[in-house]
């Protein structure tokens, strides 16, 4: 891998650098589905709306996933797993991963990646909700790249770049479809990085209120439900809110992220977990007003639980992006996870005041959760 300074100073040359990276200074509070810069010039994404606020800078961590890393000279990953970023060459460690493993290998994998190239996350703890993610340290980050600042800086090209044009068309489209404005919108993923020239997946950062996107959500239920041309299939999987676009000839993957427009309104914007136990339970979907957000955080009905942590629970906290919009209200499911009390807090001055109590089974992994017998 380069040296860090080299790494980073590499990119800063680039002409369209300017455009996309916002240094920390600048850049807005932690969000979910935004890229930040690193010290030693790798690319990190965030996971959710808590990122420790509540401690001193110097010990505060950035939730987040290990993405994309400079190419050393002699590696030779599968050239699919390769991303030029701002003239430079990066690894994608996760996409390889993703291709040939199973659902529930993919995070477990990922973190062993993480603590090959970062071997100091092995000696930082974990919460239950962070168990395959990377703890990476606020006072390392350099910067982001906000979400709808890239996709501005995208579409300020349209007039002369026709990749940038044809993003700009499906924003519109896709604006017009959801009844919102296009100001709403940023993107994600390696468009954010500035790696549009050929787009076919829209990494869409769709902000709203929770009850707005819950229109958005329902009606994308109704789209893929209704058009079987829409629906997309990935990872072995079926996405009930991603779908195809088309524009002129082209077809795009429309895959959205959900980001709350008042981030006070995040229920796990600010919380503490306390593990219980193990469990494996069954529940019914009562709310689903949080289900396409990450985590995603659903309310349940009718519940039972068997193991170490059995006990009562009232909602089922999936702490990962891979099951957004998957559960409807209604739903019966059944899985395994780990029982915790979730207290969340509010921040009143310089006090940070409890706001709710509840318990929970929290998932931090892909394919623990499946339709029961009996569902809706």
């Amino acid at each position: 891998m380069p040296e860090p300074q080299e790494a980073v100073a590499a990119l800063s040359r680039h002409a369209g650098w300017r455009d996309f990276f916002v240094p920390s200074a600048q850049a807005a509070e932690f969000r979910d589905a935004t890229y930040y810069l690193r010290r030693d010039g790798t690319l990190v994404f965030s996971e959710g709306y808590y990122h420790q606020a509540e401690k001193p800078a110097p010990e505060r961590k950035l939730i987040s996933h290990i993405v994309y890393v400079p190419l050393r000279g002699g590696d030779a990953p599968p050239e699919y797993t390769l991303k030029t970023v701002f003239g430079q060459r990066y690894e994608n460690i996760t996409k390889a991963i993703m291709a040939t493993e199973p659902l529930d290998r993919f995070y477990p994998l990922q973190f062993q990646r993480y603590l090959e190239l970062d071997p100091a996350q092995a000696s930082v703890p974990r919460p239950v909700y962070a168990r395959y993610k990377a703890m990476v340290p606020v006072a390392e980050l350099l910067g982001a790249f906000p979400t709808r600042h890239s996709l501005r800086a995208i579409l300020s090209r349209a007039d002369r770049d026709p990749a940038a044009e044809s993003i700009r068309a499906v924003t519109s489209q896709t604006a017009r479809l959801l009844g919102i404005p296009e100001d709403r919108f940023g993107i994600t993923g390696s468009l954010s990085l500035g790696c549009y020239s050929d787009p076919h997946d829209l990494d869409f950062v769709i902000h709203g209120s929770a009850a707005e996107v819950r229109e958005m959500v329902d009606f994308m239920y109704s789209l893929t439900d209704r058009e079987e041309k829409r629906r997309v299939f990935e990872f072995g999987k079926f996405w009930p809110i991603r779908f195809w676009d088309y524009h002129g000839a082209d077809r795009f993957m429309v895959c959205p992220f959900f980001s709350y427009l008042d981030p006070a309104e995040a229920p796990l914007r600010d919380f503490d977990c306390e593990e219980l136990g193990e469990v494996e339970f069954g529940a019914r979907i009562a709310d689903a007003l949080h289900n396409a957000f990450n985590p995603t955080i659903l309310g349940v009905e009718e519940t039972d639980s068997r193991g170490p942590g059995a006990g009562d629970f009232s909602r089922i906290v999936l702490y990962h992006g891979g099951e957004r919009g998957d559960w409807r209200e209604g739903a019966r499911v059944r899985g395994k996870g780990t029982r915790c009390l979730i207290r969340t807090y509010r921040q009143e001055g310089e006090k940070r005041l409890e706001r709710e109590k509840f318990t929970a089974v929290v998932i931090n992994n892909l394919a623990q959760v499946f339709p029961a017998e009996g569902g809706a």
